[in-house]
């Protein structure tokens, strides 16, 4: 069973690697497997695997169920809100599942019963809640909106998040926005989603009994399972101490939920001769202990977490009901299997890995051989055991590593375990009775959990809290899974000592970096906006730094630090802010918080002051690695705003990159005169995104570039490359590559090797992503 459950999991995972889907006529071949599992005991293990691949085939759906023709066209839509709306300052975004769609005066059958992930802006529509009108948006509820819809898509950089695939794992074919004409209609309530709708219900009691508590948020999580109201700075002291799976729904609360029901229902039970002789205490404590974990495990919404922790508890109660023994290995193994049977694409969220890895390593570190007899030791033996055992994907999937995670989870988790979360469950429970008991426990949870936050904010303090690492090869991954699971081998066991040198390469990947006088060039897909990277053997340079990408996040810490950090950088030696463009100075912020910067220039101190920023000018260069940067514009004086921006070329012994911001006309005749044949670069990032009138034809002929790149942002609003633009450009006969097709776009201009674009999105294409 347990061999079985992993080759049906690596199964899926040949499937998921894959950049298209096979044909479905493969999935005729299950049954032949399925025989070979009954009746072929020699080949088990290769059935499994190709069961896995064929049962994940049959079930993923299909990427390209959204019309590409209906891209940007409005159209009304009808149906029901799927799940708890997320609600911001500007906007409400909620999923939506469509029963009936008009488009053109036709009906796209193919879109019923299909589920969009919609945006409601309330700047742009005019429309912002009750006040105004509109009814509250409630799970469960049949609207009609309309809307304008686009195919799944999302920024694709190294290191970044994977939003494309983040919207395929959770079902969801289309996103969009809703338009204010015709106005939305709420035609129907209450139709469907029950148990979702009682969840919001919580929710919104929550936040009425404490409004303006920043606690508020955190405790609906734990109650709900719905995080949308925990801050991004709160996440951050989360995520920098170890504790952020604390502060939602996981699989050690259903487990303390259980215990706790299965404990005070023994001590009744078994207090009571009448109750105890008719049914032993044991079985009846078992059985409420399964009730109670499963009614949170519906409450929580059935995340993948609260799916393996509910199903592993119930083969072992019950196991303790019909008096059998319990392997915890099979255990897992069969909540493993039956995870990936109803949701083959769980293995596309990190959930699902940290998740079946933490109780992997709690199984491994324990099974058999449980020794310490003091509870403080084997409480600390086990923290050890599940923060060595986690390392390794931790690794992989963030690059960094909470040095303090083992003593803040020392903390929290029984601080959590017995303060915050009874009285939370209690308040939920207290709805019943009345909302003066529930305000009074939901303070009582409140306070207590304020109380482990500043434990939290004092250890976020601590200097070096975190470590960053580049991301792991495959090969180091390799090395280190038999490393850790040396390591968390008993005492005796031979050759233990091998565990740490087999880890060394995943704590310490050997990092790629240019020759001597080579460059890397990035341009990094962060929609309208610009932010590039240049990287010589021991230097590395950020130009610009994108455009914010909502109310609470920006291109800084959702793009270039993540990337920065893949590359194992961990500071920058200049920062150029080309001007004061919002789509060019949105992450300035957060990625000097992120990393520390040596130096930055920009042509906008007034504009945008940077504490410790310097004018950048005309004539200012400097040489790092055998690789020269100059500052071709602006001069002292006679230009202003865009026209204004820092111009920087750099020149390798293999070729030059020219980044001119978003100068214009008038500043690119100023340097075809000034420079001449000096501007020639063979990679040309487009002034402007290439709007109208964009480049001069003297400019053009001074650079001579072999490849123009942009950066205008999928389907923006301006129609950036204009098509004229576009065309004065093919015309010098470059070729034109935008970031918001290809993703991030690199180019590696060294001795004796060709010029020649990596294109992240085509080179590192799954199913799912966008074509």
């Amino acid at each position: 069973m347990r061999l079985g459950a992993v080759a049906f999991l690596l199964g899926i995972l040949v499937l998921q690697a894959l950049p298209e889907l096979p044909t479905r006529a493969w999935i005729l071949g299950l049954p032949g497997a399925l025989a070979v599992l009954a009746f072929a005991p020699r080949w088990r293990l290769p059935a499994w695997s190709v069961a896995g691949f064929l049962w994940a085939l049959w079930l993923v759906p299909s990427p390209t169920l959204f019309p590409a023709e209906l891209e940007g066209v409005e159209m009304w839509v009808e149906g029901w809100i799927a799940a708890i709306p997320d609600r911001e300052r500007r906007s409400t975004r909620f999923e939506f599942v469509i029963d009936r769609g008009l488009a053109q005066g036709e009906e796209p059958a193919l879109l019923v019963g299909q589920r969009l992930r919609l945006s409601w802006w309330n700047d742009s529509t005019g429309i912002e809640n009750a006040a105004n009108g509109v009814p509250p948006l409630r799970v469960g509820d049949r609207w009609g909106f309309a809307v304008r819809l686009k195919r799944p898509r999302g920024l694709l950089n190294p290191g970044g998040f994977d939003y494309e695939r983040w919207l395929y794992a959770k079902g969801i074919v289309a996103t969009g926005t809703i338009r204010s004409h015709p106005a939305p209609r709420l035609l129907a309530g209450a139709e469907r989603y029950p148990l979702d709708r009682y969840r919001q219900r919580v929710a919104e009691t929550f936040e009425r009994l404490l409004p303006d508590n920043p606690q508020t948020g955190i405790l609906t999580a734990l109650a709900v399972g719905e995080q949308s109201g925990i801050a991004s700075w709160q996440w951050e002291v989360f995520n920098r101490t170890g504790v952020g799976h604390l502060m939602s729904i996981s699989g050690s609360h259903i487990g303390l939920v259980a215990g706790m029901v299965f404990a005070l229902v023994w001590g009744f039970w078994s207090r009571i001769p009448a109750l105890a002789l008719r049914w032993p205490a044991t079985r009846a404590a078992a059985l409420a202990a399964l009730v109670g974990a499963g009614g949170y495990a519906l409450l929580s919404g059935l995340a993948v977490p609260a799916q393996r922790s509910f199903l592993m508890l119930a083969v072992a109660m019950t196991a303790l009901i019909v008096l059998r023994a319990a392997v915890p290995g099979r255990i897992l193994a069969l909540a493993l299997l039956v995870v990936l049977v109803a949701e083959p694409g769980a293995p596309l969220l990190v959930g699902f890995w940290l998740s079946f890895g933490a109780v992997a390593a709690i199984l491994y570190s324990v099974g058999g051989r449980w020794r310490e007899h003091w509870p403080l030791g084997r409480t600390i033996r086990l923290q050890w055991g599940i923060t060595l055992a986690l390392l390794p994907l931790l690794l992989l999937f963030f690059q960094r590593f909470p040095l303090l995670s083992p003593l803040a989870n020392l903390i929290a988790i029984p601080w959590v375990g017995c303060t915050v979360l009874p009285l939370t469950l209690l308040a939920v429970l207290a709805d019943w009775i009345g909302p003066a008991v529930q305000a009074l426990l939901l303070e009582g949870a409140a306070l207590t959990l304020e109380g482990l936050w500043r434990v939290l904010l004092w250890l976020d303090r601590w200097p070096g809290l975190v470590w960053y690492r580049p991301e792991p090869p495959p090969w180091a991954l390799a090395f280190a899974l038999p490393g850790v699971a040396l390591l968390l081998g008993p005492r005796g066991l031979p050759g233990r000592w091998l565990g740490l040198p087999l880890c060394l390469p995943l704590l310490w990947p050997p990092v790629a970096a240019p020759p001597s006088g080579g460059v890397w060039f990035t341009l990094l897909d962060v929609g309208p906006g610009l932010a590039a990277v240049v990287r010589t053997r021991n230097h590395v340079l950020v130009y610009d730094t994108g455009p914010r990408l909502g109310e609470t996040l920006d291109a800084g810490r959702a793009v270039i630090a993540p990337f920065l950090r893949r590359q194992g950088v961990v500071k920058l030696d200049m920062l150029v802010v080309s001007h004061a463009d919002k789509q060019h100075t949105g992450g300035v912020r957060s990625l000097r918080e992120e990393m520390s910067v040596e130096r930055i220039l920009t042509s906008s101190l007034e504009q945008t002051p940077i504490d410790g920023a310097e004018h950048c000018r005309a004539g200012q260069s400097w040489e790092w690695d055998g690789v020269r940067f100059r500052l071709l514009h602006p001069p002292e004086t006679g230009f202003v705003g865009d026209e204004a921006s820092c111009v920087l070329q750099v020149i390798g012994s293999a070729g030059r990159v020219l980044l001119p911001g978003d100068i214009e006309t008038r500043a690119e005749t100023a340097l075809a005169a000034s420079y001449g044949a000096g501007l020639a670069a063979e990679v040309l990032v487009a002034p402007h995104q290439g709007r109208r009138n964009l480049s001069a034809s003297a400019f053009l002929t001074e650079v001579r570039p072999r490849y123009v790149l942009f950066s205008t942002g999928y389907r923006n609003r301006f129609g950036y490359p204009r098509p004229e633009t576009a065309t004065r450009y093919q015309a010098s006969g470059a070729t034109l590559l935008d970031a918001s097709h290809e993703g991030a776009l690199t180019f590696r201009l060294e001795p004796d090797r060709p010029l020649a674009p990596e294109r992240y999105r085509r080179d590192h294409r799954r199913y799912w992503t966008a074509p």
